[in-house]
């Protein structure tokens, strides 16, 4: 199997985690260098974004839910969902609430502060729209040492690189004081940086990251 992926990628990051902590056998390489990825990807992704695993059979998957639930049905040892049925019920709708109510609004937001957008309507909607994803998420966070108990999850693969986007989303848009109404999701970087898992994600971003200074500052 291979995964075209870039450190600092939170989709490719979520899809790494989950293939980390199965130890599965697949080779991760970068996309065409560029940013947004050079339109030749799109010979490998319709829609020229990231991740995309190419399996060994040569079935080309890609969208990150679709790719995890993919390696959780393929390498089901060791598994990523409880084996109560409500429980993992549990567990796919905080994966899913990070995704589309936390990340990406966020990732939007990214976007709209970096071209200096003055559509405030927008921003606004955006910004709520996070903090309601942010409250729910709040409120089904335990107290370690994984986001829903003693077991890791799909829920740590997802909020894994959610967290760490945030940490540069507070300097960027203004905000440093973002996470205070959400302690237990703000603490929960402590948590990832002591699993051999989750930390090797979060330090392949942090690398990512100082990558992508590096080339905007010399661009």
């Amino acid at each position: 199997m291979k995964l075209y992926s870039r450190p600092l990628s939170p989709y490719s990051s979520i899809v790494r985690c989950i293939a980390y902590y199965k130890q599965a056998p697949i080779k991760i390489v970068a996309p065409p260098q560029g940013f947004p990825i050079p339109e030749e990807f799109r010979a490998i992704s319709p829609f020229n974004r990231i991740p995309v695993l190419i399996t060994g059979s040569g079935l080309t998957i890609v969208e990150a839910p679709v790719i995890a639930e993919y390696l959780e049905e393929h390498f089901p040892e060791p598994s990523l969902l409880p084996a109560d049925s409500r429980d993992r019920a549990i567990v796919r709708m905080t994966a899913r609430a990070a995704e589309l109510e936390v990340l990406a609004p966020m990732m939007e937001l990214f976007e709209l502060i970096y071209l200096k957008s003055k559509d405030e309507t927008r921003i606004s909607k955006l910004f709520k729209q996070m903090e309601t994803g942010l409250t729910e998420t709040e409120k089904r966070l335990g107290h370690g040492p994984y986001a829903l108990g003693e077991q890791m999850t799909l829920a740590d693969a997802w909020l894994t690189p959610t967290r760490f986007i945030f940490n540069n989303f507070r300097k960027i848009s203004g905000r440093e004081n973002l996470l205070d109404p959400y302690p237990k999701f703000d603490a929960y970087q402590q948590l990832i940086v002591q699993d051999p898992v989750l930390s090797l994600v979060w330090y392949e971003m942090t690398d990512g990251l100082k990558v992508f200074q590096g080339e905007l500052e010399s661009a």
